[in-house]
């Protein structure tokens, strides 16, 4: 089955662009994760809530958060 013939939902036509998945991830003490979301924010990017919670990782005072984008490429 290709795409073109696959049933629409809901007659929906397909997407021209499926857009491509970005992840950013931030590693540090958190402040400067912090810091680096509300930079992110600040300049229009990326939502506060769109980024995970923040994961300790293995050393001490560090943890980890990601943002996950769709963004479409130009052709």
């Amino acid at each position: 089955m290709t795409f073109s013939d696959s049933p629409c939902p809901c007659g929906l036509l397909p997407p021209v662009n499926d857009p491509e998945i970005l992840r950013i991830v931030a590693v540090g003490p958190p402040a400067v994760v912090n810091n680096f979301m509300l930079r992110q924010y600040q300049l229009g990017y990326a939502e506060l809530s769109q980024w995970s919670l923040a994961v300790p990782t293995r050393n001490p005072g560090e943890v980890m958060r990601i943002l996950t984008k769709r963004v479409l490429l130009d052709p």
